[in-house]
């Protein structure tokens, strides 16, 4: 997606598959492979030990300088395994919510007086994550990734 890398897949260990890590950004995949946020054993005075996760935008966890720039290209990550529980615009809204992530991060976190800037680039990025979506067989909705049903 030029200045990041989009990852989409069934379930979130998608990137740990692609970075090839068990770990990173304190996210380990064992959490990660939850469904929805177990509240039932809190860890370390978290809410729960399971990470529920819809999308995920970070640095390449190899970016140790956080530069998020060639070779380190940061990413936006979809789950379509949890995507197959929203409603069209739901879907959408969780796509603009990951394009702003990255916007932010590829601002180096500091937008004040870009945030016009920041917003569009977002909103661009979103539209073309969904049309890239649309025809995606990962969810595999029969009339495609924003269909009705």
């Amino acid at each position: 997606m030029g200045k990041y890398i989009l990852l989409i897949g069934n379930d979130a260990t998608v990137p740990f598959d692609y970075y090839k890590v068990d770990e990173m950004h304190g996210l380990n995949r064992a959490d990660a492979q939850a469904e929805e946020v177990d509240m039932t054993t809190p860890k370390k005075g978290d809410q729960g030990n399971g990470v529920y996760l819809y999308g995920w935008a970070n640095y390449d966890p190899a970016d140790k300088k956080l530069t998020a720039k060639d070779p380190y290209k940061p990413f936006l990550f979809l789950n379509m395994g949890t995507f197959k529980k929203y409603n069209i615009t739901e879907k959408a809204t969780a796509v603009m919510h990951e394009t702003m992530h990255i916007s932010i991060l590829l601002n180096n976190w500091n937008i004040k007086g870009k945030e016009e800037e920041v917003i569009t680039y977002a909103e661009d990025e979103a539209n073309k994550i969904i049309e890239k979506l649309k025809d995606t067989k990962i969810e595999a909705p029969k009339k495609g990734f924003f269909s009705r049903k």
